[in-house]
């Protein structure tokens, strides 16, 4: 469940969830919303991206609603 750099692997769990568990770790999170370029996703945001940002710090979230079909 870890990355090498010591990270949680939290790819396709719920926004809700990634957040809390990153701040339960002490880990600052940074979230980015995308969105397909037609339509507006509905439902709940998953996460599917994540990245260490600029500071070595914080974990960059990128998500997704689950339906966007």
């Amino acid at each position: 469940m870890s990355q090498g750099d010591g990270f949680p692997d939290l790819l396709a769990n719920y926004l809700d969830d990634a957040v809390r568990l990153c701040t339960g770790l002490g880990i600052g999170t940074q979230v980015i919303i995308t969105t397909p370029p037609r339509v507006a996703g509905q439902g709940p945001l998953r996460v599917v991206r994540q990245r260490l940002a600029d500071d070595g710090q914080t974990l960059e979230l990128t998500v997704a609603a689950e339906d966007w079909a």
